[in-house]
């Protein structure tokens, strides 16, 4: 009885504040410069609505929050601080996950155009793996008269392929920690995600343009594989692709029969990306032509192919680069003149957490990707000069 008759003291409201990962993933993506529309498709409302109450945090408040306790001054016991702050379970998951989507962010924002051209595989091991394709002959051939069925001819022609691992490390080091700077750290798998994709791209355009001898002894691109074309007639028009595709057409199985596949890319260098725009999107062309030689104003070639670009084709560091050469490709996944394989199909990088070394401060990521490059079927793509 005298306890319900002592006054009511006033009700005490504490706000609950979001500590889910979600809302530090957003924060760190807010404080990386990723785009407001792209974290609004990623998180819903209410996470988006703590995330902005937070905005700005540095990284240590960022990793006092998010492991729901109170951290060691930094300055003081950086060591202690680090133990404290890496034995929760949720710290390192989500500066795995944030590093995981700046990565991403930076692997898509480098040009991709060898997707356009290459068939992308996958191998489930680092060793040499063959592919095979059939030359035989296999058009059906009239049932005699006691009804037996003739075997096809399985010949074989066979190409390599293997993986291997390319990967880097990067850290949340003290220097980080101390200059309390989220975008900083951010950054550092964002420039990561953007060196592997750099490192693809490398690799298939490197390839490409040395123009590697093959088996026979003889270069990929070459007149003796009737898929390369030159002369000054060769230059991107009516007429240069009319005879690359005449070329193309005239690539033959090994048993002499046509090889049946057509055309469907035609890959340019930057510099010749608008003419190669306009042969295939104008159904009419006023191109130059000689004394007394007209030229019909209509374009055959409209719509015929499909054009990629790429800025690594005329990039002078690559040797075999040239800003007017051009090349006629068949599609890839039916015929592939290079191949790129990841291992298992994962054809994205990886992030992981992993301890330190003794001499780094700080906690460490690593992230890597395994693929390989080469070549497959010469006959899959012709090269024209383009010059003289």
């Amino acid at each position: 009885m005298l306890r319900a008759e002592r006054p009511k003291a006033p009700a005490v409201h504490e706000a609950q504040r979001q500590t889910s990962p979600q809302v530090f993933e957003a924060i760190a993506l807010m404080a990386a410069g990723v785009s407001s529309t792209r974290i609004q498709a990623a998180y819903q409302a209410p996470v988006l609505e703590a995330a902005e109450k937070l905005r700005g945090v540095g990284i240590q408040e960022f990793c006092e929050l998010a492991c729901g306790r109170q951290l060691p001054r930094f300055r003081r016991d950086a060591t202690g601080w680090l133990e404290a702050a890496f034995s929760t379970t949720s710290l390192p998951g989500i500066l795995s996950n944030v590093a995981n989507k700046m990565l991403l962010d930076g692997y898509n924002y480098i040009e991709d155009a060898w997707r356009s051209v290459c068939k992308i595989a996958s191998v489930n091991d680092f060793k040499e793996h063959s592919r095979y394709r059939m030359t035989g002959a296999f058009k059906f051939e009239q049932v005699g008269p006691d009804g037996e069925l003739k075997h096809g001819k399985l010949d074989e022609q066979k190409y390599g392929q293997r993986a291997d691992t390319h990967g880097i490390m990067f850290a949340l080091t003290r220097q980080m920690i101390i200059n309390d700077d989220m975008g900083a750290f951010t950054d550092i798998p964002r420039q990561i995600g953007m060196g592997a994709a750099e490192s693809i791209a490398d690799a298939v355009w490197t390839l490409w343009l040395s123009n590697p001898v093959q088996s026979d002894g003889k270069a990929f691109f070459s007149t003796d594989h009737k898929n390369y074309l030159d002369g000054a007639d060769t230059i991107l028009s009516v007429d240069g692709l009319t005879a690359a595709e005449v070329l193309f057409g005239g690539q033959v199985k090994p048993n002499g029969r046509p090889l049946g596949i057509p055309a469907s890319v035609l890959l340019v260098p930057t510099a010749l990306r608008v003419p190669a725009d306009m042969l295939m999107k104008s159904p009419q062309l006023n191109e130059l032509t000689t004394a007394n030689k007209p030229k019909p104003s209509t374009n055959p070639h409209v719509g015929k192919y499909t054009v990629v670009s790429s800025v690594y084709l005329s990039n002078t560091s690559f040797t075999g680069a040239s800003s007017k050469a051009w090349y006629l490709l068949a599609d890839p996944n039916r015929l592939p003149a290079i191949e790129v394989a990841f291992l298992n199909g994962v054809d994205q990088p990886t992030v992981e957490k992993t301890d330190a070394d003794f001499n780094t401060l700080g906690i460490q990521f690593r992230g890597y990707i395994d693929f390989g490059v080469r070549e497959q079927d010469y006959r899959g793509a012709v090269r024209v000069k383009g010059e003289a």
